[in-house]
């Protein structure tokens, strides 16, 4: 089993640290990391060129400066930062902000999205799905409502010991996609499959808070341990530009096509 699908505790270091790359991960256009700051550093300015970005802030409060404008963020503000465009993230306290990034060609417009105006009670952005024992909240944080070319990003929070990413469903020929798990109290942890044939999986290992996992190829399903819930942050990446930036468009597996993925 490769080492390349699983990154522990991508949280343990202050400032900004890109945890996955083309070099050291499965994938061969996303990068990733996070930006976390408190009062010892509470600044960093950052660049990524040839690349569009997004920012989405996990805990905290901090704000983001890009060409002149600042833009506050708090729990699951997002921001979408145009190709090789400067930004500057700042707190006063103690922010935690996931990034995610990749080539383009194309530039699109600075975009700010706030949590708490624009999604939680939006019915396109934020979408309520399933039913117990695979019941989840899907958050679309930078979606269709961003202008973007290949980069999506948002949050998937579970009930306690249930399934998400259900039913069980892939998308190798058009997107990867990062998981990244937040809010696991210990010592509750989830279980997480990547397979191809469910006999010989590429990928079934336990994941706990701050853990991350790369995924290529495969369906995808995790679950929960009982009295837990299991929460990530997902960033999707076309392969192409303009092409399949879009949640849904999956391939569900087989015998499971009855059941809805919310993936709209």
């Amino acid at each position: 089993m490769s080492n390349n699908w699983l990154f522990r505790n991508t949280a343990d270091e202050k400032g900004r640290v890109i945890v996955m790359t083309p070099r050291n991960s499965e994938f061969k256009f996303m990068s990733a990391g996070r930006i976390i700051l408190d009062h010892q550093m509470p600044k960093v300015t950052a660049q990524n060129e040839g690349s569009e970005t997004t920012l989405l802030c996990l805990h905290g409060k901090g704000s983001v400066s890009i060409g002149g404008s600042s833009y506050e963020l708090s729990r699951f503000d997002g921001m979408y930062i145009p190709k090789g465009m400067n930004f500057e993230v700042v707190t006063d306290q103690f922010v935690d902000i996931i990034e995610a990034s990749c080539p383009t060609e194309k530039v699109h417009p600075v975009h700010y999205v706030n949590f708490e105006k624009d999604v939680k009670e939006n019915a396109d952005l934020t979408l309520h799905v399933g039913a117990e024992p695979y019941y989840r909240d899907i958050h679309k944080i930078i979606a269709e409502n961003v202008e973007g070319s290949r980069l999506l990003m948002g949050v998937t929070m579970s009930k306690p010991g249930n399934w998400t990413s259900w039913p069980p469903h892939e998308h190798a020929a058009t997107r990867e996609e990062l998981y990244l798990f937040f809010d696991i109290p210990k010592p509750g942890f989830g279980t997480q499959f990547i397979y191809s044939n469910l006999g010989s999986p590429e990928f079934c290992m336990p994941v706990n808070e701050n853990d991350a996992v790369t995924i290529v190829k495969g369906y995808h399903p995790n679950v929960a341990s009982p009295g837990y819930p299991i929460n990530f942050c997902w960033a999707l990446c076309s392969l192409e530009d303009d092409t399949w930036r879009t949640l849904g468009g999956v391939n569900v597996q087989p015998g499971f096509e009855t059941m809805p993925t919310g993936l709209r």
